[in-house]
């Protein structure tokens, strides 16, 4: 009897503290609110939106350059244009000279018409042959948000494609193969090589394609185009 009675005081009490506590305006409020973040869709800020309520504290993660994990093709792009010298236009690499099949290369750092761009922060236009597939790709200093890109190539003809950016946002892609292909033909009969895209800090930018035409027939051989 006595523990009986001991449960039922129990329970009252716990019944009191609820309804003390659901009954404050502010807390009736939040809940109110909370209800509504279960309709966004969004699983992201569904969480950013229970956070905001409820005074969640976040973690303040501060990412530095030397914390970018870059692509393998970026380095490769980089270092590149590091052994420019004073060479002009596109400059050619083989990984392994001896090997006829190995991966060639060709980079070309921009250069806008009022020439503000002539160091290693330009964005890197690197053409490449590598297991008989013709790649095209534009190396950023600074990530794009977007997924895809639209360029336009200057050459006969025009050619505009959706150039894909990697998970960085460092790398924008054309299509492998043959997209790539009219992508590098067009640039090659271009008499000026100046890109225009909906990305503005890609629209505008040229490059020297004084001498792609030669440096391109190793990896024309090599690619069988």
């Amino acid at each position: 009897m006595k523990k009986s009675w001991m449960i039922y005081t129990l329970l009252i009490g716990l019944n009191t503290f609820s309804v003390s506590v659901f009954s404050q305006p502010s807390t009736l409020t939040k809940l109110s609110r909370a209800d509504a973040c279960r309709d966004i869709p969004s699983k992201l800020e569904r969480l950013q939106c229970f956070d905001a309520i409820f005074n969640t504290p976040v973690e303040q993660v501060s990412i530095s350059q030397a914390d970018v994990k870059y692509p393998s093709s970026w380095f490769r792009a980089v270092d590149s244009e590091k052994k420019r010298d004073k060479r002009s236009g596109f400059i050619f690499h083989q990984l392994d000279s001896s090997n006829q099949a190995s991966r060639m290369w060709l980079t070309s750092a921009a250069v806008r018409s009022s020439g503000q761009l002539k160091d290693q922060k330009a964005p890197i236009l690197m053409l490449e042959c590598y297991e008989k597939i013709t790649r095209a790709e534009l190396i950023l200093p600074t990530p794009v948000e977007a997924g895809k890109v639209e360029l336009s190539i200057p050459g006969s003809p025009v050619i505009t494609q959706e150039w894909m950016s990697d998970e960085t946002g460092y790398v924008l892609r054309s299509g492998r193969g043959l997209p790539a292909i009219r992508a590098i033909k067009a640039m090659i009969s271009s008499p000026q090589l100046i890109l225009r895209s909906n990305v503005a800090d890609i629209d505008h930018l040229e490059f020297d394609n004084s001498n792609l035409a030669e440096a391109l027939e190793p990896m024309r051989e090599n690619c069988r185009w």
